[in-house]
């Protein structure tokens, strides 16, 4: 386990005759040159600047590069017109149907609800015959902000010894309301507040634009946490004389306490988000749905009435306590249970599990699921080799190299550990491309960014951009390798901390 992929040191012998790398001579020249001249200063001299300006001047491609590149977007300047070209919305393995519409989670951070939704309403739409059909995910919203903050004051509570301005505590402190998740969270509302369709809670403009709401809720959460802490370190205070009961036991009594304020506090957030969401129903209310299936003259109204958690289980067609999450963290060891401290929704929910392991055993479980005909929810960094604008995600859509005359090096591993890279979106696999051999090749992508985006709301992902940026998948236990099932059901997880990139939320 570490943080790279180790790099075996090379053996000299008198027998053997050691041929330096590149990087081993070009270390060697720098020594060499060392004792040649003075060491360079740590600063940047204005000579060395001058230095550099003359080695720019005296470059034709560099000046033929600013020349053309100063006025607009380099990157689409630079776009690879044979990559774009070759890059074709064309597969042999295919979702008998698609989700429509597109959907759109406009200017929000929603994309791993969207993507839940979307897997889900794939399988209802076929079950039930429907066009046009989207469930709520303003529903879900409301649930996960609301149980994150109830999240966020509860961690408050439990961490109320450490001090303000530990790490820890600041790290919670950045973003107690925010709009990411991961599908265990997804799991944990559906589970907990079931569905609905969109037609029963639509979208709000807050939902679809989200930062005043999160601002203005997580500047109260951080007023909240401050006020829990000093309830229960004065509780503690007027504890400090009670005989008979331990340390912990004096603790947990004063947290008590605080919860009675938390209560209270909860009730506001309730407010803030029934005023700017619009108030849900709760999970086990009644309501109606209407609807229509079958199209043309074959159009058929239909209406049933149920509640949140009855239509989950009674119609939604999808059970997704059944799906695990398969991550690819080369940094770690594989074939090993991972967890992320202090993540979460829903307090006292299903935590968020990862299993470790090889990035080809993500792509072998996404290719039987899409020729199983069933859609995969995935996390990735979106904004690496990607464009909006063609919907293509390929490591060579840019030529960097034939402009800056450099190239992107760091491997996957280290991109993790510098925070280059994270989990930063959550969309879902719709077709894949396979080779003679059955290697895959390329990925169809539905997005959430609209109909207008991308490729009429799809993105093309290379095979290559796979390895390079996705991070997860997430599928049934039944389409797992029984060894990847067995250490999500009996492993003991390794706790990784809240800062860590595999705890960034989608």
């Amino acid at each position: 386990m570490g943080s790279s992929a180790s790099t075996p040191v090379p053996v000299v012998s008198e027998k053997t005759t050691y041929t330096p790398s590149r990087r081993d001579r070009t270390a060697v020249e720098l020594l060499a040159s060392l004792s040649l001249r003075a060491a360079p200063t740590s600063g940047v001299t204005l000579d060395q600047i001058a230095g550099f300006q003359r080695a720019f001047e005296s470059d034709p491609k560099a000046k033929l590069a600013a020349t053309v590149l100063h006025k607009g977007d380099f990157l689409a300047a630079l776009t690879n017109r044979a990559t774009a070209i070759s890059d074709q919305q064309v597969f042999n393995v295919k979702l008998s149907s698609e989700g429509a519409p597109v959907t759109n989670q406009k200017s929000s951070g929603r994309c791993w609800l969207f993507a839940t939704t979307n897997v889900i309403r794939i399988a209802m739409a076929r079950k039930y015959n429907l066009e046009g059909f989207e469930l709520s995910q303003s529903y879900l919203f409301f649930y996960d902000s609301l149980s994150k903050a109830n999240y966020f004051l509860e961690s408050m509570l439990s961490l109320v010894d450490e001090d303000l301005d530990s790490r820890l505590v600041n790290f919670l402190m950045e973003a107690p309301e925010n709009d990411g998740g991961q599908w265990d969270m997804a799991v944990n509302l559906v589970e907990t507040f079931g569905l609905v369709p969109q037609s029963v809670f639509p979208e709000s403009f807050n939902s679809s634009n989200s930062s005043k709401v999160d601002g203005l809720l997580t500047t109260k959460l951080r007023e909240y946490a401050l006020e829990l802490r000093e309830l229960t370190k004065s509780a503690m205070r007027s504890l400090e004389d009670l005989e008979g009961k331990s340390y912990i036991e004096k603790m947990e009594i004063a947290i008590q306490s605080a919860r009675k304020r938390k209560v209270e506090q909860m009730e506001e957030v309730y407010r803030i988000l029934a005023i700017t969401l619009g108030t849900p129903l709760k999970p086990e209310e009644s309501f109606t749905w209407e609807y229509y299936s079958g199209t043309g003259k074959d159009k058929k109204f239909n209406s049933v009435t149920t509640t949140p958690l009855e239509f989950y289980h009674k119609l939604a067609q999808v059970d997704v306590s059944k799906a695990i999450s398969l991550i690819n963290d080369p940094r770690n060891k594989y074939d090993c249970l991972y967890s992320v401290e202090h993540l979460g929704n829903v307090w006292g929910g299903r935590p968020v599990l990862y299993v470790n392991t090889a990035v080809q055993n993500l792509k072998d479980v996404a290719i039987a699921l899409l020729k199983a005909d069933v859609p995969v929810w995935f996390g990735c960094d979106v904004g690496k080799s990607s464009s909006s604008t063609l919907g293509i995600m390929d490591t060579k859509l840019y030529d960097l190299e034939g402009a800056f005359s450099t190239t992107l090096g760091m491997t996957k591993a280290q991109r993790l550990s510098t925070g280059d890279s994270a989990m930063t979106h959550a969309m879902t696999l719709t077709a894949v491309h396979l080779d003679s051999e059955g290697k895959s090749v390329r990925w169809r992508v539905e997005n959430s960014w609209g109909e207008a985006a991308c490729d009429k709301g799809y993105m093309l992902m290379s095979d290559d951009w796979f390895s390079e940026h996705v991070f997860q998948i997430v599928a049934d236990r039944r389409s797992v390798p029984a060894h990847l099932v067995k250490i999500f059901e009996t492993g003991t997880p390794t706790m990784l901390k809240p800062w860590d990139p595999m705890g960034s939320l989608a």
